[in-house]
């Protein structure tokens, strides 16, 4: 079990597949009390809740749905997350889209700027209301941005989705300045390659699996569970005098610096 997670409060967004149901499933494991976010996929997410509550039966578990790309209701959406346990300990903003697309095709940037609304606004917008929640209730608090390789080192066709995830993890920094004295923390998870339920059959494939597994001294893909253990790691009192930092988890990806071509 992870230092000082039993009974926390932790909003997941994004929490119907992929890395954001393997987050629920780990903070369920460590004890904590969850809302979760989801937007279109309404089967996917009560599928989460019924593998956390299989993790553990007594979970208390809450669901709420939002569109992120309707920024006006964001506010609305934290306030009832925040209701509905009198309060938060944690925000975890894993939600997001990968676009993939050349300038020359968003020419004007239609792309570009919906990816930015959903991938750096919505967190920016989330976690201000989390601090100024936190600050208000005088506790303290913990963010874990999910961002992603991308952040740091870059390939053809993401564009959108890498200045996204280099945006939050500035922004992430500068919140850990600005929020540090009031105790609540900043940091950014920044997976490499997880095989998620849109990428699995794909990524699978022996010819792709072989085309990545070569490149990541690790020789593996990384899974949704190691995300998850890295998640609770951020959140615990483990990491209490961590702020402002990225934890990157790629197997050894970006450090050899070797992308395949596309």
């Amino acid at each position: 079990m992870m230092m000082g997670l039993k009974d926390k409060r932790i909003l997941i967004t994004g929490a119907s597949s992929g890395i954001g149901a393997g987050m629920a499933r780990v903070l369920a494991r460590e004890g904590c009390r969850l809302v979760l976010h989801y937007n279109r996929n309404e089967v996917g997410i009560k599928a989460t809740v019924e593998a956390v509550k299989s993790i553990r039966s007594e979970v208390e578990v809450e669901i709420i749905r939002c569109d992120f790309s309707e920024l006006d209701t964001l506010s609305e959406f934290f306030n009832q997350a925040w209701s509905i346990y009198e309060g938060l300990d944690g925000l975890v903003n894993n939600a997001g889209v990968v676009s993939k697309v050349t300038a020359r095709k968003d020419a004007a940037g239609e792309a570009f700027m919906q990816t930015l609304k959903i991938n750096l606004h919505a967190p920016y917008l989330l976690s201000t209301a989390f601090a100024e929640k936190c600050i208000t209730a005088k506790q303290p608090g913990a963010i874990v941005n999910n961002s992603s390789i991308h952040g740091q080192a870059t390939c053809e066709w993401f564009s959108a989705y890498a200045a996204s995830k280099a945006g939050l993890d500035a922004v992430s920094k500068v919140q850990a300045v600005e929020w540090g004295q009031y105790q609540i923390r900043v940091n950014v998870l920044a997976p490499g390659v997880v095989p998620v339920e849109r990428t699995d059959t794909i990524l699978n494939e022996p010819s792709m699996a072989q085309k990545w597994h070569e490149r990541i001294p690790a020789g593996r893909y990384g899974t949704t569970e190691e995300m998850g253990e890295a998640t609770a790691y951020l959140l615990s009192d483990a990491t209490a005098w961590m702020t402002g930092s990225v934890l990157t988890l790629d197997g050894g990806l970006i450090a050899r610096g070797n992308y395949p071509n596309r």
